[in-house]
């Protein structure tokens, strides 16, 4: 019986053990998941913002491009038609620079990519 009680009163020096040490440690468990979750939660936010202006360069870009895309077929066209009057005066005709392939910045830039893709780039 006295080997029953010792036993007894050990373990519950046990579990009061555990208690005191899970009321101590439990806090500063929380203090450092919450800290963490603050750096992460700030780094995201960081990154989010990168990205945000990284996204906006591209925007710019593809509207610069769409501009001169839009500028060189009017350059082109003016100088298609030129040519033609020339030719109707009996001059001959200046050469002209080969046309881009494609008439749509969206299938050229997805040419782009998908030429990035390829390379291995992206």
């Amino acid at each position: 019986m006295k080997e029953e009680q010792t036993y007894e009163r050990l373990l519950q020096a046990l579990k009061d053990m555990q208690v005191q040490i899970e009321d101590r440690v439990r806090p500063v468990a929380a203090q450092v998941v919450q800290a963490e979750v603050d750096r992460l939660r700030t780094l995201s936010e960081q990154q989010q913002d990168l990205l945000k202006d990284c996204l906006a360069h591209i925007d710019k870009s593809i509207l610069r491009c769409r501009d001169q895309f839009n500028q060189y077929h009017q350059t082109r066209a003016d100088l298609m038609a030129l040519n033609e009057r020339l030719a109707d005066l009996g001059a001959d005709p200046a050469q002209v620079p080969d046309d881009v392939p494609l008439k749509d910045l969206y299938d050229m830039i997805s040419v782009r990519l998908d030429g990035l893709k390829v390379e291995g780039k992206i």
